[in-house]
């Protein structure tokens, strides 16, 4: 039998001591980091849940319609984003105290999503009357030989109420002439922030040319001002305006150009500057104005360049600019008051040319917030209107700011409906007309006479049908709150 010795018991003991203590350290160290994660998880769980509604909150609304109930689960300062629809706020990049603080409209839009249901069940099926008006857009556009001088058939329509008359034989010959007239000289667009060139046609006509910018189906992301102009907005908005019997959008046409043979032959020494040419082949310009610069530029495809021709107005009818009411302020942490104001609208009515109940102007504006809405556009932060004259309607010039995403729709900019409540007898009644699925065919009829065609995705072409339905709602809320249509249809 071994007698162990104090020392050997010692040094024994040790040795065990070590083995178990570093199982020991390695369960310590296994702990700590499983508490460390767990609170990293935690603190994350908390941060995004702050920032924004849970995924299965989300992933519900993406499978479901918009509710009023449903929208009151969110804190009015978050954004809740619908398949289809957007209760927008603001955009996600403005700050959370500016978001809400934005009490102007929020009820408002509450209202019209209680009113959206019963909408979208009385006017389900088209209108009888559709086909009618369709046929006869359409044949003022395929008709062709009515005119021999389409410039002075288009200068003798405009007025300071209407550039186009709603039976408009000739107007084919007009567009035609637009689209294929040879250009003369060509110009930088002078003034803006957007790329364009001043065209001067055969015939003595001045026209704008802005070039294509983005494919059909790009999404254009970030706030509804974001992006550059899209030129099939610009052609898509006539047709509408024409629809919408608001003949003040100027006449606009797709086009084909080569800025090899006709651009830059004819243009001017500040716009040929700014021309270059790439290894492939390609002729690029990039032009003169607040946004352009070589980086921004634009390419043909070796051959030819697509866009949109706008016809300039004529000489008898000088614009002006004024500030719109509704405008944004472009600032991210400053609210413009119609925002933070339920009844801003009163306050505009202080002031002339707003201040009597049938006020052309403002029953333009009101106009005006419906074609906005409906081509999603946000940036028109001053209007135009023929100088001199008091009886002018809105122009509704640049709608290049368009048909950004045909999943999203920013309510805000029916800020003026909601608000004031009123609208023109005839422009509710055209809507009607439209609804049933009705606008989205009879723009694709239109559209589909363009040289560009297609000119919008089917995609937005059904989001103005969605929006249509917004604005009835709209209105049908405003019904209800002011006790009958006599106190918002004029």
């Amino acid at each position: 039998m071994t007698v162990e010795t104090g020392s050997q018991l010692k040094t024994e003991h040790q040795h065990h001591c070590v083995g178990r203590c570093k199982s020991m350290w390695w369960v310590q160290q296994a702990l700590v980091w499983l508490v460390l994660g767990a609170a990293f998880t935690a603190a994350l769980n908390f941060f995004l849940m702050s920032r924004g509604p849970p995924l299965a909150t989300i992933l519900s609304h993406l499978q479901s319609p918009p509710s009023s109930s449903s929208l009151e689960h969110h804190s009015l300062h978050q954004q809740v984003y619908l398949r289809g629809e957007v209760y927008a706020l603001r955009n996600s990049e403005y700050l959370n105290w500016n978001q809400k603080n934005r009490t102007g409209i929020t009820n408002a839009i509450h209202a019209l999503y209680d009113h959206l249901p019963g909408v979208k069940v009385r006017h389900r099926t088209p209108s009888p009357h559709l086909h009618s008006l369709i046929h006869t857009l359409r044949q003022d556009i395929t008709t062709r030989g009515v005119s021999s001088d389409p410039w002075d058939l288009a200068k003798k329509w405009a007025n300071p109420r209407s550039l186009v008359p709603g039976s408009a034989h000739g107007l084919g010959d007009v567009l035609g002439a637009l689209a294929t007239a040879p250009i003369i000289s060509s110009d930088v667009g002078h003034g803006g922030t957007q790329l364009k060139i001043f065209l001067l046609l055969k015939g003595g006509q001045r026209a704008v040319f802005k070039p294509i910018r983005y494919l059909r189906e790009e999404i254009i992301e970030g706030e509804i001002y974001d992006g550059a102009d899209r030129h099939n907005g610009e052609v898509a908005a006539f047709h509408l305006s024409r629809l919408l019997a608001l003949p003040t959008v100027p006449l606009a046409v797709g086009r084909w150009v080569s800025l090899r043979k006709h651009i830059l032959p004819v243009a001017s020494k500040e716009l040929a500057t700014t021309f270059f040419k790439m290894e492939g082949g390609e002729v690029c310009f990039y032009g003169v104005c607040y946004y352009c610069n070589k980086n921004e530029s634009v390419c043909d495809n070796g051959a030819t360049l697509e866009g949109v021709v706008t016809m300039w107005l004529p000489p008898h009818l000088p614009l002006t600019q004024l500030h719109h009411p509704w405008a944004r302020t472009y600032i991210r942490t400053k609210l413009a008051p119609w925002e933070e104001q339920p009844g801003y609208c009163e306050e505009v009515r202080q002031h002339v040319p707003y201040s009597w109940d049938k006020s052309p102007r403002l029953l333009d504006l009101m106009d005006a917030a419906v074609f906005d809405y409906l081509i999603q556009n946000g940036d028109r932060h001053h209007y135009s209107v023929i100088a001199g004259k008091l009886e002018s309607a809105v122009i509704l010039l640049d709608n290049g700011k368009s048909f950004g995403d045909a999943e999203v729709d920013h309510l805000d900019i029916l800020a003026p409906i909601l608000q004031c409540c009123r609208l023109r007898q005839t422009t509710y009644e055209r809507l009607l007309l439209l609804t049933g699925g009705g606008l989205s065919l009879a723009m694709q009829e239109l559209l589909n006479l363009d040289p560009l065609a297609p000119v919008l995705t089917r995609a937005h072409l059904l989001a103005l049908d969605r929006r249509l339905s917004h604005i009835l709602a709209a209105l049908s809320s405003c019904r209800e709150r002011l006790g009958g249509w006599h106190q918002v249809l004029f």
